[in-house]
């Protein structure tokens, strides 16, 4: 991909789920850019659902096809950062999702989907589908705003979580429970704390780990901690004490900046110079994971 950032995107909205949602999606989103061609880059995020309702978007994953904006999409779980391009107006709304929330949907391991974007009826049949596609499609035409999507969406979810096909998935969710704790309760918390407040011999959780999170404890603590930490230097109400947990975290600099390089696709000068940093790296956007150990 070629060129440089242009103009950020003019919005990001967070909308926090339904309280029967929050074990499925940190968040609900809408975003927003001008007309026009956009270049930048997206964090490692969870999976999302996204919808464009006006313009297109596209991923540039590392090592992958491109992941296009289609009909009602799935962007499975990132394990890096990739440059994305706009082309707006763009309205785009959609979920990000918690590990359990990818699972349940899409009922497919991390380990076999990351870092790509398929069509959501690969995973969803039109029971579950058709009603939030009419929609989209209404939104596309003018006939219902986009914000009215947001019922739909929660809608599919309940429809495929409360699927008997899914059930299987929620007899980890003690587990992801406890991942989720863990990863919060320091910026490098020791994998040791996670193995003894499990009930789970170590091989189980490194496996079930990498089949909910596309890695085992000891990487994912590292992109927990890459995100968490630019979370923090891209907002300049950053205190002392906090700006001292992060840089903390690591051996040097040098380190500091390779893993929020590799997550973010910045480095943490940047973090706090460019807005649409400061809009996808805002803690209400990713639910549990978004929390600050000072908090």
């Amino acid at each position: 991909m070629s060129g440089s950032p242009t103009s950020p995107l003019s919005q990001i909205e967070w909308i926090a789920p339904t309280a029967d949602l929050l074990d499925f999606a940190h968040t609900f989103f809408i975003m927003r850019a001008d007309k026009g061609e956009h270049h930048d880059i997206m964090p490692a995020y969870s999976a999302q659902i996204f919808i464009f309702v006006e313009g297109t978007g596209t991923l540039h994953f590392p090592d992958r096809e491109p992941g296009h904006s289609g009909d009602v999409t799935f962007n499975a779980p990132m394990l890096s950062a990739a440059p994305m391009t706009l082309d707006g107006p763009v309205i785009n709304v959609g979920a990000s999702l918690t590990a359990l929330g990818w699972a349940a949907l899409s009922r497919t391991p991390v380990t076999e989907m990351h870092d790509q974007s398929v069509e959501a009826d690969a995973f969803l049949g039109p029971e579950v589908l058709a009603p939030l596609q009419r929609a989209t499609a209404q939104a596309r035409a003018g006939e219902r705003s986009a914000q009215s999507l947001f019922p739909e969406i929660e809608a599919m979810i309940r429809a495929a979580i409360n699927s008997p096909a899914r059930k299987p998935w929620m007899e980890h969710k003690q587990l992801l429970d406890a991942i989720d704790a863990w990863l919060i309760s320091a910026f490098n918390p020791p994998i040791d704390d996670l193995y003894n407040n499990v009930a789970l011999g170590q091989r189980q959780i490194q496996r079930l780990c990498k089949r909910y999170y596309g890695v085992p404890p000891a990487q994912l603590v590292k992109r927990s901690r890459a995100i968490r930490a630019a979370m923090l230097l891209a907002h300049e109400d950053l205190s002392v004490d906090l700006r001292d947990d992060v840089l903390g975290a690591y051996y040097d600099q040098a380190h500091l900046i390779h893993d929020i390089r590799r997550f973010t696709g910045r480095t943490p000068k940047k973090l706090a110079n460019e807005p649409l940093a400061q809009e996808m790296l805002d803690p209400k956007g990713h639910g549990r994971a978004g929390k600050t150990v000072r908090e």
